[in-house]
């Protein structure tokens, strides 16, 4: 009975000497984080979810939205691979091109990468998502200006995908998003380019246009684009 009670005690001394080894190996081990994982082919991103196309699409945005929280640490932005979110984000949109979930995280979340590479990525993505004529999918391409304009400070890029916007066949798209090419170009000092894009929309769309808006394109064009062009003579609602 006392050799039993004298091995138990061994075998416990045992074990807590092992865990204290273990413990003072393994205490400054901290768990890396893989990075983001390559997106799936579109033939397999449903394999998991039995075909269901709206179940994988909610699983992935959910782990799009919690990458890099692991161990109470939250990683860095600049240190994501792009590439690969990218890759998902066309992923997603093929699982569900309707719903605005996963281009409000791209815009708001991803977009606000303070790295204009990384940044390139989305606004990648964006120009594609919000050049659909469908719903208000215009207003994520609208964003894309933004970020590019104000954010990247790369006006080049910001009227590219202005144009695109302008282009957008929506019934409901905004008419300062129809306006949107001629603010750059007039940022960019291409004046008389501006003017003629804000007088052919006043001239062609006078009679759809609200009153107020018809009076602001009236005022931008007399009062900001006319001052620097001279040598045109103003429209007679400008006298």
């Amino acid at each position: 009975m006392r050799e039993g009670r004298i091995f138990s005690y061994l075998l416990l001394s045992l074990f807590f000497t092992a865990n204290l080894f273990f413990w003072f190996y393994s205490k400054d081990i901290i768990k890396q984080w893989p990075n983001v994982s390559q997106a799936p082919l579109k033939s397999h991103a449903t394999m998991m979810t039995l075909g269901d196309k709206q179940l994988a699409y909610r699983s992935y945005a959910i782990m799009l939205q919690n990458l890099g929280n692991i161990d109470g640490r939250d990683i860095s932005l600049k240190e994501y691979n792009y590439l690969n979110l990218r890759d998902w984000f066309f992923l997603e949109d093929s699982l569900d091109p309707v719903s605005d979930a996963v281009p409000m995280m791209a815009a708001y979340y991803y977009g606000a990468v303070q790295d204009d590479d990384k940044q390139d990525k989305v606004l990648d993505y964006l120009a594609v998502i919000g050049s659909r004529p469908e719903g208000e999918k215009w207003r994520w391409l609208g964003h894309a200006v933004y970020l590019a304009r104000h954010e990247q400070d790369n006006s080049d890029r910001a009227l590219e995908l202005a144009y695109l916007l302008a282009e957008n066949k929506s019934p409901k798209l905004a008419d300062w998003a129809k306006q949107m090419p001629a603010f750059i170009l007039q940022s960019q000092g291409k004046t008389e380019l501006a003017y003629n894009i804000m007088l052919n929309i006043l001239v062609s769309n006078v009679d759809t246009l609200h009153p107020n808006e018809i009076n602001y394109m009236k005022d931008y064009i007399c009062h900001t684009l006319l001052k620097d062009l001279p040598h045109i003579t103003p429209p007679p609602f400008c006298e």
